[in-house]
């Protein structure tokens, strides 16, 4: 069976459009429902044990498509470890990583 690529999600692209590119990026997708009210809980403690050097995170919603995506910013220095790092401590399958930075 062939997969369906998932509609772009206006929000999705603003968030891109946004980013610093002094800075890298780490950004988690979700559907969520009414009923969600920490959705990232899971990530957002599991990040916090790996010391990244987290400068800020947000999260952003898009009700249309029912989407929630956090968007954490962390130190560019790190990148090459953050990946790794991140997908040690294990993404949930309804969960879609992102990571962004510029190339040195």
């Amino acid at each position: 069976m062939e997969k369906t690529s998932k509609p772009h999600s206006p929000v999705f692209e603003k968030i891109k459009r946004s980013l610093d590119p002094a800075y890298s990026y780490l950004i988690f997708e979700k559907a969520f429902s009414s009923v969600d009210k920490d959705v990232f809980h899971n990530i957002i403690h599991g990040i916090a044990k790996l010391n990244l050097g987290i400068f800020d995170s947000k999260i952003h919603y898009d009700k249309h498509l029912g989407l929630s995506l956090l968007v954490i910013r962390v130190d560019p220095n790190r990148a090459d470890h953050i990946m790794q790092d991140v997908l040690n401590t294990g993404i949930p399958d309804d969960m879609t990583f992102f990571s962004y930075g510029s190339l040195i």
